[in-house]
């Protein structure tokens, strides 16, 4: 009987031990911004915050944008306009890319995305005029930052700053800031097929441009990835795809042979997904060898990319 008794009171202690085990807490949220689906999981006790807040940054980031972008506009060429820190952060890196890359990755192309936004919608060509117009009112030399009061201006009336190569890559860091203080240690941080930033180690799929599923996965551990391709926005006239990804200098879509690049940055880079999706479209438009030799390998790691004889 007190054998029984031991043995039955050792399951109770078991079963006991066993309830209070729980399952770690995890929290995952979708939202479109930036024109995509936003997805946020965290795993932590703090993993709804961590997702909440992180939204509520982003969205918070996407307003600053917009209300600076429209007083750029607004202002004269010369004037120069204070800009949120935000903006004035992006448009440093942009620069200093820009620079690296001899102008493959500009943010002044916002004239010449307007100009093919309304080919795509009419499905017609820009005219030999249209182009020169155009070309006159892109490249990152006409853009000037003031460092001292985070102040902002183009010395050409008519020059469009487009941050859509950057914004995705630093709402993403800004994101991983805000898991990182409330103890994520398990995450991913997911702007569609633009920039992944994975919070420990992920598998992440690379989507295949001119078909269904994938065309490579990537084991990704606390690092960003970052796709460019000619896939999501573009039109087609006499069987030729005209996309959304421009050639700064002659105000083009690339046209060079590359469907996709995907690119990988180590978490320890600073602002590692803001980089990512920098690089990935500066190898896009730059094409592989040139890429190469004009921006330092320890910066990313080319995962993937996609040429158009390989379909």
């Amino acid at each position: 009987m007190k054998k029984f008794l031991s043995t039955a009171l050792l399951v109770m202690m078991v079963l006991m031990v066993g309830c209070g085990r729980s399952e770690p807490i995890r929290y995952e949220r979708s939202e479109k911004i930036m024109g995509t689906v936003v997805t946020l999981k965290a795993t932590g006790d703090e993993s709804q915050a961590a997702v909440d807040e992180s939204f509520d940054r982003v969205n918070a980031l996407v307003d600053e944008i917009m209300n600076d972008m429209k007083r750029l506009e607004a202002a004269d060429a010369g004037e120069y306009v204070s800009v949120g820190d935000d903006v004035f952060t992006m448009l440093e890196l942009s620069q200093r890319y820009a620079e690296r890359t001899d102008g493959a990755f500009d943010v002044t192309v916002g004239a010449a995305l307007d100009m093919w936004r309304a080919a795509r919608q009419n499905k017609t060509l820009p005219t030999d005029d249209e182009l020169e117009s155009v070309k006159g009112l892109v490249g990152y030399e006409h853009l000037h930052l003031r460092a001292s009061d985070n102040s902002v201006m183009v010395d050409v009336k008519g020059v469009k700053i487009n941050l859509g190569g950057v914004a995705k890559g630093y709402a993403a860091d800004l994101a991983h800031e805000i898991f990182i203080e409330h103890g994520i240690a398990d995450g991913l941080i997911d702007f569609g097929t633009s920039t992944i930033y994975a919070i420990g180690k992920k598998r992440i799929g690379i989507k295949n441009p001119r078909g269904t599923g994938m065309t490579d996965v990537v084991e990704l551990r606390d690092g960003a990835l970052s796709t460019s391709g000619d896939y999501e926005r573009y039109f087609e006239i006499d069987g030729k795809r005209y996309h959304h990804i421009i050639e700064p200098k002659t105000c083009m879509p690339i046209d060079n042979g590359i469907a996709s690049v995907s690119v990988v940055v180590d978490g320890d880079v600073e602002y590692c997904a803001t980089v990512a999706d920098i690089l990935s479209t500066s190898v896009f438009v730059l094409g592989v060898e040139r890429a190469a030799a004009l921006l330092p390998q320890t910066d990313y790691k080319l995962v993937n990319v996609v040429e158009l004889n390989d379909d």
